[in-house]
C-alpha cells in the first residue's frame, strides 16, 4: 500500500523527514519559479529559480540558474554540518557555518562563515573565523579576515588581508558586516594577486 512515506522513499531515494529521525526536509524552488518575499525553512533548500527576499535555511544549494536578491542566513544560527553551496547570484550577504562559492557563483554582499572555499566572485569582503581557501579562479573585492588562509596562484584579492589572531573579531563582542574593518590593525598588507602576464 502506498502512503506518503513510501512515496517519499521512491521519489527521493531517502527516508522522509520525521521528528524521530531528525532528517532534514529538502525544499525546491524550481527553474522558472519566482518568489517575492522572505523564504524560511528548517530543512535544506535547492534554489534553481529566483527569490526576491532574504533566505533562511539549514543548508542551501543555489544552482547556477538561481538567484537570491537578499541575504542568505543559516537557520537559527545553529551549528550545522550542512553547507551553503553557491553557484548562482546572491545580491546580499551570506552568514553560515560552511560556505562554498562555485566558479559561476557571485556574492555581492560579502561572506561571514567559520569556513569558506571560494572559486567564484565575492564583493564586500570575507570574514572566516577558522579557515578560508581562495582557489585559482577566486576574485575577492574587499577586505579579508581569516584565522587561516590558503591562496592558490591565480586567486585575486583586492583589499586588505588580516590573518591569525589579528583576524579574531569574537573578542570585540560583536560581529561586523563583511565589508567593515573590525580591527584597527597597525600592520596591514594590501594584496592583489593574479596571474602573471
Amino acid at each position: 500500500m502506498f502512503d506518503k512515506q513510501t512515496k517519499d522513499r521512491e521519489v527521493t531515494g531517502r527516508e522522509p523527514n520525521t521528528s524521530e529521525t531528525g532528517a532534514s526536509i529538502l525544499s525546491v524552488i524550481s527553474m522558472g519559479m519566482h518568489i517575492n518575499g522572505n523564504c524560511e525553512t528548517d530543512g535544506q533548500l535547492l534554489i534553481e529559480g529566483k527569490i526576491s527576499g532574504n533566505v533562511t535555511a539549514r543548508g542551501i544549494e543555489l544552482a547556477a540558474s538561481g538567484s537570491v536578491d537578499g541575504d542568505v542566513i543559516a537557520a537559527g544560527k545553529a551549528k550545522s554540518d550542512q553547507g551553503f553551496i553557491i553557484s548562482g547570484l546572491v545580491t546580499g550577504a551570506i552568514h553560515a557555518v560552511q560556505v562554498e562559492v562555485g566558479r559561476s557563483g557571485k556574492v555581492h554582499g560579502g561572506v561571514v562563515a567559520d569556513e569558506a572555499i571560494i572559486h567564484g566572485q565575492v564583493h564586500g569582503g570575507i570574514l572566516a573565523r577558522n579557515r578560508l581557501a581562495l582557489e585559482e579562479t577566486a576574485k575577492v573585492e574587499g577586505d579579508v579576515h581569516a584565522r587561516r588562509l590558503a591562496l592558490k596562484e591565480g586567486g585575486q584579492v583586492n583589499g586588505t588581508i588580516h590573518m591569525g589572531d589579528r583576524a579574531d573579531v569574537e573578542s570585540s563582542g560583536k560581529e561586523p558586516a563583511p565589508g567593515a574593518d573590525p580591527l584597527e590593525a597597525e600592520d596591514e598588507v594590501l594584496v592583489s594577486a593574479g596571474p602573471s602576464k
